[in-house]
C-alpha cells in the first residue's frame, strides 16, 4: 500500500509541474504571436498583399505571420536572401529574421499564383 501511495503522490507532483511549465510555455507562445505582423497574400486580381508596406527596425528581430486568402503563394525578400515556405490558403506560415540594413526593400510572391503574379509584391521599409 505504501508504494501505491508514493506512486500516486509522484504522479500528482509530475502533473502539477507539467501544468505549470506548460502554462509558461503557452504564455510565451501567445506573446510571440502578438509581436508578429500579419500579412494576407492575395493574387493581383483580388487586391494584392495586405499590408503591402511593412515597417521594421534595423537590428530588431521581426516576425511575419503569412496566410493566403485565395491560392498558394510564395514570399521572398531577395535583398535579404529570405524565402518562406509555401503559403497555403487558410494556413499560417511564420517567418522570423533580423534586418541588418536600413532602407527600402521589395518582397515578392515567388510561386506563380495567377496571371497577375508578377504584380504580387510589396515593400519592407527598415528604419534605423
Amino acid at each position: 500500500m505504501k508504494k501505491l501511495e508514493i506512486f500516486g503522490i509522484a504522479i500528482v507532483i509530475i502533473g502539477l509541474a507539467g501544468t505549470i511549465v506548460g502554462s509558461f510555455a503557452w504564455e510565451g507562445f501567445l506573446e510571440s504571436q502578438r509581436e508578429c505582423i500579419t500579412i494576407h497574400m492575395r493574387t493581383y486580381e483580388n487586391g494584392n498583399p495586405t499590408p503591402n508596406v511593412i515597417h521594421l527596425k534595423k537590428n530588431v528581430p521581426a516576425c511575419l505571420r503569412l496566410t493566403s486568402d485565395d491560392t498558394t503563394h510564395g514570399f521572398n525578400i531577395p535583398d535579404f536572401n529570405i524565402t518562406a515556405d509555401p503559403i497555403h490558403p487558410g494556413k499560417w506560415t511564420y517567418l522570423r529574421f533580423t534586418p541588418k540594413e536600413s532602407g527600402t526593400f521589395s518582397f515578392v510572391c515567388n510561386i506563380v499564383c495567377s496571371a497577375g503574379h508578377s504584380r504580387v509584391r510589396g515593400q519592407i521599409i527598415v528604419d534605423d
